[in-house]
């Protein structure tokens, strides 16, 4: 009865043989039962494959199915062509096969999310080792030179600390164009197929850069992160941040897009961002705000992306934006 009743729903039955089907199912009751049952079974792993549920008797019909066709008699497996008579004598039914898809699919719809939780945790993982690298690395700046971490000066955008580090000699540029690469952020996706190519300029290139490269350069200079920009006191003088090797001074984290709601970072799909702390510690947070000092990671009190009003108003800065906001660039 189930595979004429599902090679009825698929269409798989010759015209003599659909017209019975169907006299068949006005007359009897339990035909009409199972086809609906079947229906409704397709029609669920069609639709939410993710949440169907298999039919009641679908386990009991598998393992049935499983004893039947091998037996507790099992011989070793050799590498020898089989001398089993029966062998391509054996015919799979559609049911046999629906079951085996049904199986298939629920395997899928459990492990298929099992799967993506584990690639997103390592990424998340992975992208956290690039912030502790990148912040080894100013730590180490900030005690080679004595005077804290790179400065981002008022007229400077907050990817210079990049050039900065570079030209210390702290870190080669091919190993920091590696690091700047967030492997969950949109921008991994543009390197790993070649659409760009972060390349890192010294100081005295970039004040060579026409209007227009220094642009696309700034913008791409941070990678995927956005670094801690500094803050205007009382008297409205720009200040440098204090590095303090505090876990409650935010240092650099993935960076924020206006494509994602809130203004958080469209990295690790738009769920939260890393953030990388000055005693080099760093917590995955899926609020907009930071929940050590009720700030907002990348706005000032203003709700501005720019320096801080203050010493406590964090601001981290995506790689174009200066002090006062986006830069404008006159032409050179």
């Amino acid at each position: 009865m189930r595979d004429s009743l599902l090679a009825y729903l698929l269409d798989d039955v010759p015209p003599q043989e659909r017209q019975r089907i169907e006299e068949r199912l006005e007359n009897d009751p339990i035909w009409k039962n199972e086809l609906e049952r079947l229906r409704r079974c397709m029609q669920e792993y069609a639709t939410d494959p993710k949440n169907a549920l298999p039919p009641s008797d679908l386990v009991n019909r598998t393992c049935t199915f499983v004893r039947h066709n091998t037996g507790t008699n099992h011989k070793s497996a050799t590498l020898t062509e089989s001398r089993d008579g029966l062998v391509g004598k054996k015919r799979y039914s559609i049911t046999d096969l629906a079951v085996a898809v049904l199986v298939l699919i629920v395997g899928a719809s459990l492990l298929l999310p099992a799967l993506r939780d584990s690639r997103d945790s390592a990424r998340r993982i992975d992208c956290q080792n690039n912030l502790y690298q990148l912040g080894v690395s100013l730590v180490e700046y900030a005690d080679k030179f004595g005077h804290g971490l790179p400065h981002v000066k008022s007229n400077e955008n907050a990817g210079i600390f990049v050039i900065k580090l570079a030209d210390s000699g702290i870190l080669d540029r091919q190993q920091l164009a590696e690091l700047l690469v967030c492997p969950s952020s949109p921008l991994a996706d543009d390197v790993f197929a070649g659409r760009v190519r972060l390349q890192i300029p010294t100081q005295k290139q970039l004040d060579a850069m026409s209007t227009e490269v220094l642009a696309r350069v700034q913008k791409l200079m941070a990678g995927s992160y956005a670094y801690r920009l500094g803050y205007n006191d009382r008297a409205g003088t720009y200040r440098q941040v204090r590095f303090v090797r505090l876990n409650t001074a935010p240092m650099m984290a993935d960076t924020p897009s206006l494509s994602v709601a809130g203004f958080q970072s469209a990295n690790h799909e738009g769920c939260g961002q890393n953030v990388l702390f000055q005693d080099l510690s760093s917590r995955y947070i899926k609020l907009f705000l930071s929940q050590e000092n009720i700030d907002h990671l990348y706005l000032n009190e203003d709700r501005k992306h720019a320096a801080g009003r203050h010493a406590q108003d964090v601001v981290l800065g995506r790689s174009e934006v200066g002090p006062a906001g986006p830069l404008v660039h006159a032409s050179r």
